[in-house]
C-alpha cells in the first residue's frame, strides 16, 4: 500500500494491495471523520470544512489499520480513519 497527500495537502491518494488507486479531495477525508467530536450532537463538521479550504497537513499510521490525519484550517486531528473506512469511502464515491 503507498499513501501519498498532494496538491498542497489538499488530495489523498492511496494506491492498494491490489492495484486499485483511490484518490479523494481533504475535504471528503475530514467530512467522514468519525471522533466523539465530530459525531456529537452538538458538531457538525460538514459545516466545519469547505472544499477548497481543508488540507491535510500531517499524517501518521496507527498500528497497522489505520491512518491520523491533522487538518486545517480548523486544526482537527483526533479522528482515526481505518483502511476499511477509506476503502468504504472509494466505493461510496
Amino acid at each position: 500500500m503507498r499513501i501519498e497527500v498532494g496538491d498542497e495537502g489538499s488530495t489523498l491518494s492511496m494506491a492498494w494491495a491490489d492495484g486499485t488507486i483511490d484518490t479523494w479531495p481533504a475535504s471528503s477525508i475530514r467530512n467522514a471523520c468519525g471522533c466523539a467530536d465530530c459525531r456529537s450532537k452538538d458538531s457538525n463538521p460538514l459545516r466545519l470544512t469547505a472544499p477548497g479550504l481543508t488540507r491535510i497537513v500531517d499524517a501518521q499510521l496507527v498500528g497497522n489499520y489505520g491512518i491520523n490525519f491533522v487538518f486545517q484550517p480548523d486544526g482537527h486531528s483526533t479522528g482515526i480513519f481505518t483502511f476499511a473506512q477509506l476503502r468504504g469511502l472509494a466505493k461510496q464515491g
